[in-house]
């Protein structure tokens, strides 16, 4: 907390919108996303709108349906029972042009 002197007076002076600051949300949420614990690329979701089952979505429309996904904090992790390098290739494909 800051003062400043105003008619003889110290006053002090806080930042009105130092509360507000701490709730707003950074600017894109990112996410580091695994197949079978490999690292494969980065998610941000830019838009409110977004959503990480995009990736599922995008897998399913390559004709790849054998997997699991999960999130834990900023990790999305895909299991695959089979399919898993063309799940790594895809994925690869899909980070790459976004």
């Amino acid at each position: 907390m800051n003062m400043y002197f105003n008619n003889g007076s110290f006053l002090p002076f806080t930042n009105v919108n130092q509360d507000q600051d701490a709730n707003v949300k950074l600017t894109e949420d990112q996410y580091e996303v695994f197949v079978n614990g490999t690292f494969v690329g980065r998610k941000s979701l830019k838009n409110q709108g977004e959503k990480l089952s995009e990736i599922d979505d995008f897998l399913r429309n390559q004709g790849i349906n054998d997997f699991s996904s999960s999130l834990d904090g900023d990790h999305y992790t895909i299991d695959a029972n089979t399919q898993s390098n063309d799940i790594t290739d895809a994925l690869s494909v899909y980070f790459h042009n976004r």
